[in-house]
């Protein structure tokens, strides 16, 4: 076959798809020029798709449009398309599509959405800067990404208002486009109620669909019988005798909200004789209180009584240090596009305040091997083997939820005497100290779930470089 043939053949397998740059011309119809070889192997097309939109439209060949030899990101063929098919399309003004012709339709695409939240000021070109750096793959990913607000969404339309990502122009714009055909979800605080009808919509293909309470993964977790003696003892505050009860018991804890992240809201509480000391690291500047009896104790409760409001207490658990200063291991896992679990990454967190190893809250990064290496220097071999093994029972278990995750950032910790400690599990974790400490690793973190996205589509991820 000759080179145009070929291409075209390619084509016309369901797994594979080509590479075109889109040209729009005044035209009073909703035609589509394609080039001449490609109309005459590919046979009739009834139909144009993109994302959740699909126009009946007149295909007509045009000599003048040549297929590329060896078609790809770089080398794209050229189609002419009119304003008016374009526009009741909506398709995006990006340099390149992938196109596959799907039962005598020819589809555009991909189109993949990121939900960042409803609070609709995020959804600026200024602030959507810090997620540009997401796109060093777009070679293999080519057509639509948009991020939206839930209150933007036409569902009798069928589309929703959002920026999408100018890969020449390297930056954000403005625009109205069909519903995503997959969403990588980064918020946490959608209406439970939009999130279940953007999974319908997309057929299950929405991930990150399900923001677990610390309780209710605790809860979960417990039913695990290799992941229960990993969990420090754990349990909602239920009022002060029974907080108390528990401080009684393990002498010293953490109280922990149920619903914040990145060490927000925590207090711990540790007896001391038959007082108390309290580290409280509610507000920005920790403060701690010296409590010298049992009623001292209660008054502060009473006093705090958000602390009885969806808090848990755990058991405080005497972290490993390095310097002096206890630390924790945040594991980075991630789907690949062959839907298996990866670990992308792994970090020592140390805190400098006494406590807190959060980047957020004041701590900061190693890398794993020399965090290990300075907290045992007696040896350290086999350690990273068992988080690893230990993460991937915690995702084959998260799995069997019922519910789609493909990114998660789990912080582990070793004890005094090595034992190995599942502190929280964060479904929309923080990647600060890995960018900070590691850039190559943190691109290769933010790369992955636009790949796994990509992957979900009809289109797969494309091989090979620009």
């Amino acid at each position: 076959m000759a080179g145009g043939s070929r291409a075209c053949y390619i084509m016309q397998k369901e797994s594979e798809s080509m590479w075109f740059k889109i040209e729009v011309i005044p035209y009073g119809q909703k035609t589509l020029f394609l080039p001449a070889d490609m109309v005459r192997e590919c046979g009739p097309v009834a139909a144009v798709k993109f994302g959740g939109r699909s126009i009946r439209a007149s295909i007509q060949p045009r000599d003048d449009l040549k297929l590329p030899r060896r078609n790809s990101f770089a080398s794209p063929g050229r189609i002419i398309l009119s304003d008016k098919l374009r526009e009741e399309l909506l398709l995006a003004d990006v340099p390149v599509y992938r196109v596959k012709l799907d039962r005598g339709r020819l589809v555009f695409g991909p189109v993949i959405g990121l939900l960042l939240g409803s609070a609709t000021q995020r959804y600026n070109p200024v602030h959507m800067m810090k997620y540009s750096d997401r796109f060093g793959i777009y070679h293999r990913i080519g057509g639509l990404v948009y991020a939206f607000a839930p209150k933007l969404i036409n569902w009798r339309e069928q589309d929703a208002y959002g920026l999408y990502y100018n890969h020449i122009k390297r930056g954000w714009e403005y625009g109205r486009f069909p519903l995503p055909e997959v969403i990588y979800r980064r918020d946490f605080h959608t209406d439970p109620e939009v999130i279940r009808q953007l999974i319908t919509y997309t057929g299950g293909r929405l991930f990150n669909s399900y923001r677990f309470s610390k309780d209710e993964f605790y809860r979960y977790l417990k039913g695990n019988r290799r992941l229960k003696k990993h969990l420090p003892p754990t349990a909602p505050v239920q009022g002060f005798s029974q907080l108390k009860k528990f401080i009684d018991h393990y002498q010293k804890v953490i109280l922990k909200p149920a619903h914040l992240s990145r060490g927000r809201g925590m207090c711990i509480v540790e007896k001391v004789g038959a007082g108390y000391t309290v580290h409280d690291f509610r507000t920005k500047e920790p403060t701690v209180y010296e409590l010298y009896h049992d009623k001292l104790l209660e008054n502060f409760f009473a006093v705090y009584q958000d602390l009885f409001e969806q808090y848990l207490v755990q058991r405080y658990i005497p972290f490993a240090k390095i310097d002096g200063a206890p630390f924790d291991i945040r594991v980075v896992m991630q789907k690949r596009p062959d839907r298996q679990w990866e670990c992308s990454g792994m970090e020592c967190r140390v805190a400098n305040n006494g406590y807190l190893t959060n980047i957020s809250r004041g701590g900061y990064a190693l890398p794993l091997a020399e965090g290990l290496k300075q907290a045992f220097p007696m040896g350290y071999t086999g350690l990273r083997e068992r988080m690893e093994e230990l993460c991937q029972e915690f995702c084959r278990c998260l799995d069997r939820s019922g519910e789609h995750f493909a990114e998660l950032g789990l912080d582990l910790a070793f004890d005094t005497e090595k034992k190995l400690w599942l502190i929280e599990a964060n479904v929309f974790p923080s990647f600060k100290g890995f960018k900070r400490m590691d850039p190559e690793t943190y691109l290769s973190i933010r790369y992955r779930p636009m790949l796994y996205a990509c992957s979900l589509t009809e289109f797969g991820v494309a091989t090979g470089g620009p």
